[in-house]
């Protein structure tokens, strides 16, 4: 019940970022809220596993670097 809800919202901010007048297509209200935060969901476990192992790369010699580029 609570991932529907979590879907639902999701959705549903979608659907208004859009700013259309007429009645909701979910499916498409779906579809950009899956284009908007997969990538952000992605990347974030990305660098979350990449923080978790550091400590063993270092441990073989690789030393991985993360920091900001302003573009």
């Amino acid at each position: 019940m609570v991932l529907s809800f979590i879907a639902y919202v999701l959705a549903h901010w979608a659907y208004l970022s859009i700013a259309t007048t007429d009645l909701p297509d979910w499916g498409q209200a779906a579809q950009i809220a899956f284009q908007t935060f997969f990538p952000q969901l992605l990347l974030s476990y990305f660098l979350l596993e990449l923080e978790r192992i550091r400590p063993i790369a270092l441990s073989h010699g690789i030393d991985i670097q993360i920091s900001r580029c302003k573009i």
